[in-house]
């Protein structure tokens, strides 16, 4: 039974988490982002920006990231170089290992940030509810109480991702430097 589960867990994560491509760039304090939408970058980093491509092939393509063109007449993007090769763990190499859990790990630290404040709030839009019975503090507190379930949410199905991840790269071999 458990090893069904761990199979089972093993599946859904790498299902998930293969087939989108990763924008990564550094943000002026240093901090190190990743989206997988192009529209979610902001303008002064889009030169900066590194691609972990969506194929098992490990590929990345050096900065900048091709805008999308703005009139119909513009030049396709250019081929993308292959990396040195590199040793793979399941099919993957260190920089696809170590992008899916930056990934994972940077959402859920940016979740856990936003809590508490989004805690709070919740507990003044309560206070308030409880002292006004407008309709409209009634709904303000069903949003943000359904906000904050959401991200938990979130931060609990990534935590299983987590978990899925490592069981993959431990059943790989992946050297454990590259899982942090």
């Amino acid at each position: 039974m458990r090893f069904v589960v761990v199979l089972l867990l093993l599946v859904m994560g790498s299902s998930i988490a293969v087939y989108a491509d990763v924008y990564q760039w550094v943000d002026d304090k240093g901090v190190v982002n990743f989206t997988d939408n192009l529209e979610n970058i902001p303008k002064k980093y889009q030169k900066k920006v590194k691609v972990q491509l969506s194929d098992d092939s490990g590929q990345e393509a050096a900065s900048p990231v091709p805008a999308p063109p703005a009139e119909p007449g513009a030049s396709a993007p250019q081929p993308l170089e292959q990396p040195a090769q590199q040793k793979l763990y399941d099919g993957h190499d260190e920089r696809w290992w170590r992008a899916q859990y930056g990934a994972l790990r940077g959402e859920v630290a940016r979740l856990q940030a936003s809590l508490p404040v989004k805690r709070a709030e919740l507990e003044q839009l309560r206070r308030k509810l409880v002292i006004y019975t407008f309709t409209r503090n009634r709904i303000a507190y069903q949003d943000k109480l359904a906000e904050v379930q959401r991200d938990e949410e979130r931060i609990n199905a990534l935590t299983e991702q987590l978990t899925a991840l490592d069981t993959q790269a431990a059943i790989a071999g992946v050297p454990f430097d590259w899982r942090q």
